[in-house]
């Protein structure tokens, strides 16, 4: 009973990300606030899964320093005409990149009828994909640097099956905040499309 309680209470966080996925990864209104976009979902054909569904949970998702930091400010701050355009743009990243990196997990390996859901504990998946983005900024040669290093687990809490470290860089193809946005929703498509491929011996999809 407990079991299929926890199934059912699995389904509904599932549920609830799904409906939430296309607008919760665009937070901030007006001009210049991040929108991070998710990948496209895959043509297809999709497998029909009979019976469990393989469920790898993502999370957590941390992102570096300057966002955490941002983020802190705009909360703890009571005037907002005190708060910087930087730390507002900044801080409504802290939601919108993990939100993001579930999203395109989630979309990358639904063909494969595998069930995505975001939980930095994974208590009831089968496994479980942890990123730790360390470096993710425009430098000053309109160019986003990408560095970190992500983790599989297994079930039941086992040590780590796989960890990679990332380093790439994404040029901007314009400037400004458009192109800023862009090339975020580029990196962390390219992030995930390699998670997901090397990950795809353990998940069964190779």
């Amino acid at each position: 009973m407990r079991h299929g309680m926890s199934r059912i209470g699995l389904l509904v966080a599932t549920l609830v990300f799904a409906l939430s996925a296309g607008c919760a990864v665009s937070v901030g209104t007006g001009s210049g606030y991040p929108a991070l976009v998710p990948v496209p979902m895959p043509p297809g054909p999709y497998v029909v899964t009979q019976g469990k569904r393989l469920v790898v949970a993502v999370g957590p998702v941390n992102v570096p320093g300057y966002i955490t930091r941002a983020a802190t400010i705009v909360d703890s701050t009571m005037n907002a005409a005190n708060i910087s355009a930087a730390d507002w743009k900044a801080s409504a990243l802290e939601s919108q990149i993990p939100r993001v990196v579930a999203e395109n997990v989630r979309r990358l390996l639904d063909p494969y009828g595998i069930e995505v859901f975001p939980d930095p504990r994974g208590k009831n998946a089968d496994y479980r994909i942890a990123v730790d983005l360390r470096v993710f900024e425009v430098s000053t040669f309109d160019v986003l640097e990408t560095q970190g290093r992500w983790v599989l687990y297994g079930p039941g809490g086992m040590p780590p099956m796989m960890e990679r470290d990332i380093a790439f860089s994404t040029p901007l193809r314009e400037s400004g905040d458009a192109g800023a946005n862009d090339a975020m929703s580029r990196a962390l498509a390219d992030l995930t499309r390699g998670i997901v491929k090397d990950c795809g011996g353990a998940l069964g999809i190779q």
